[in-house]
């Protein structure tokens, strides 16, 4: 049913969550893969920073949000990949989504609020709205 599952990662609760649904999930339908997809905002900077290496704090980041995935996968034995694109979250999740014919995208849910949400939007809303496949949001 899901052979590919696509799950969106940005080092909260709720995306750490939707990993461990997204490897049950992987589990129960001896899936083929999971992959885990971690989206770095571009930053609206007009100016260098001075004695920052922004690429490399970036890289750091990465690091952060994908070891824990990573540790817990690898200890799970499920097959997964992982990739790290900048720019646009939402846009960018469902994109390679449909680009790599991915079946379902699991995704947490920020809870940002409904104010905030209402005003700005969520990742998780977007991309259940934009996607060409399921999209399973997990608190």
């Amino acid at each position: 049913m899901y052979s590919k599952i696509l799950v969106g990662l940005d080092g909260s609760a709720p995306s750490a969550h939707a990993l461990q649904h997204a490897a049950e999930l992987a589990k129960s339908l001896n899936s083929e893969k999971v992959t885990i997809l971690h989206i770095n905002k571009d930053l609206p900077l007009q100016e260098p920073i001075l004695n920052l290496d922004l690429d490399e704090l970036m890289k750091e980041e990465d690091q952060e949000v994908l070891a824990p995935a990573i540790r817990f996968l690898s200890e799970s034995g499920i097959t997964y990949e992982t990739h790290v694109i900048h720019g646009d979250p939402a846009a960018n999740i469902t994109k390679y989504a449909k680009e790599h014919n991915y079946e379902v995208i699991v995704i947490g849910n920020t809870g940002k609020g409904v104010i905030k949400e209402a005003l700005l939007g969520s990742v998780s809303h977007q991309v259940a709205h934009s996607a060409h496949c399921p999209v399973i949001i997990v608190k």
